[in-house]
């Protein structure tokens, strides 16, 4: 009884199969003009901005010279500038913000660095005691 029924279960499996093996016709009508190519994205890399604090030597409209101090040691860098800047002069502190582009520096941004105001804590007076009072002697 068993083999029988894996005989039957066999065969149902078969002409299941082959139902689906069938050749239908494609239901997509054929397209007879040629697929347009998709647009190729070319990846672009992104500028790497980099940024310094230095001291302004020398400044123009095109261009703007800036001396900084890394690890003791002292070297100056000339950026090609995008804009003039203004209310900026030689002997500024700024702070620059740059990429390289071609071989050159390009500043996207020059700014003057603000010092910061240092507001020191008021002190509390320690033990300060009010003089005493001299009592008058009340007149009877």
């Amino acid at each position: 009884m068993r083999r029988f029924t894996l005989i039957v279960v066999g065969l149902a499996f078969a002409f299941c199969a082959l139902a689906f093996a069938t050749d239908k016709p494609s239901v997509v009508p054929y397209n007879t003009q040629p697929a347009k190519a998709a647009p190729i994205k070319i990846k672009t890399r992104k500028e790497t901005r980099v940024s310094f604090t230095g001291i302004v030597k020398e400044i123009s409209d095109t261009t703007v010279m800036v001396e900084r101090s890394v690890k003791g040691n002292v070297e100056t860098m000339e950026f090609a500038l995008d804009k003039p800047v203004e209310n900026i002069k030689a002997g500024d502190k700024v702070k620059v913000s740059y990429v390289k582009k071609e071989g050159k520096n390009i500043a996207r941004k020059v700014a003057p660095v603000v010092a910061k105001r240092i507001m020191k804590k008021a002190v509390p007076a320690k033990d300060i005691k009010p003089a005493p009072v001299e009592a008058t002697p009340s007149k009877k």
